[in-house]
């Protein structure tokens, strides 16, 4: 079993907290921090945590073995760097900074302090998820053409007006298709350039709600995201080759090939949350490798923040 401490007990920390306690032979949280503490006391107590002052409080706890960094985006770098130089091993939750130069030396310090840096990625666990990149890495669409992924919700329409989440320290245009940006980046390789634009439009809030890409990868593919924070929910990821094509919707899985092979259906339900956190356990004992590579974490920031860069610009930029 392994003590696990949470760096932010907000929603998308209490989820994480849900799909394991009591319910996972590989990893329980015991202690946490947030900026919240008065709204995350019950909680914590009624699921056996510990609540510390602050970040350097819950690191240097020697009842924690391993950190979950779940706290503002903004944050990400500055709470994950303390935990790594406190010689823990750190799941940082999505992204793992908001400029790559950050994503970089986060990488380097953990190779020199030996730790595990791993990027909390939910979708990467989702059974059709597996389905496509099996399908795409054996062949069954051919030669690869092209790549578009779409991901929507309605947050920015929901979420209180003193949210994190909606302030420009913790944004970046277009990071909400971070998902399908990571899949892509993991079976196209690296992104050459960038040329995204965006725009207020669905809030009347002065934050950029949508945002779309077009993107050039080294190999020669080419891609489109879309990211839309002011609709309803709405996910597609696909990949299109000289055979056919293959997509993943929500939790389902479609696929049409030039045979005239096809078929639409929807894959058996996981936790995710739970899967990524044990995957993550087996990695800090040595028994598995975490399936997202550091280097793919990096260059995912550096690309997201080309797309935020490109979308206030209005021109191309090639990620650094």
């Amino acid at each position: 079993m392994l003590n696990a401490g949470m760096i932010g007990l907000g929603a998308w920390g209490r989820k994480l907290v849900e799909s394991v306690q009591g319910r996972s032979a590989e990893i329980r949280i015991v202690a946490g921090c947030t900026r919240t503490a008065s709204r995350a006391a019950s909680f914590a107590a009624a699921h056996g945590i510990t609540l510390h002052p602050g970040v350097a409080e819950l690191v240097a706890d020697p009842a924690v073995e391993a950190v979950i960094s779940t706290g503002p985006a903004g944050l990400h770098a500055e709470h994950t760097l303390a935990a790594i130089e406190a010689g823990k091993p750190v799941l940082a939750v999505k992204p793992l900074a908001l400029s790559g130069s950050d994503a970089a030396r986060l990488a380097a310090a953990a190779e020199r302090r030996q730790v595990l840096l791993a990027l909390g990625y939910n979708r990467y666990f989702y059974p059709n998820a597996a389905e496509l990149r099996r399908r795409v890495r054996a062949g069954e669409v051919g030669e690869l053409l092209h790549a578009e992924g779409d991901f929507c919700t309605d947050r920015f329409h929901t979420l209180p007006p003193d949210h994190w989440a909606l302030e420009d320290a913790h944004l970046l245009a277009g990071a909400l298709a971070d998902h399908p940006l990571y899949s892509m980046i993991e079976l196209l390789g690296r992104v050459r350039s960038v040329d995204a634009r965006a725009g207020s439009r669905g809030t009347g809030r002065a934050i950029i709600d949508t945002t779309a890409v077009l993107l050039r990868f080294e190999s020669g593919v080419s891609g489109l995201l879309t990211a839309a924070g002011a609709t309803a929910p709405y996910e597609r990821l696909t990949y299109f080759g000289s055979l056919g094509w293959v997509e993943t919707r929500g939790r389902t899985l479609s696929y049409r090939y030039r045979s005239g092979e096809e078929e639409t259906a929807a894959l058996p339900e996981l936790d995710a949350e739970r899967a990524q956190l044990e995957c993550f356990a087996a990695a800090v004992r040595g028994r598995a490798t975490f399936p997202v590579p550091v280097e793919d974490a990096v260059h995912g920031v550096a690309v997201l923040e080309a797309i935020d860069r490109s979308a206030r610009t209005d021109r191309p930029i090639e990620p650094s």
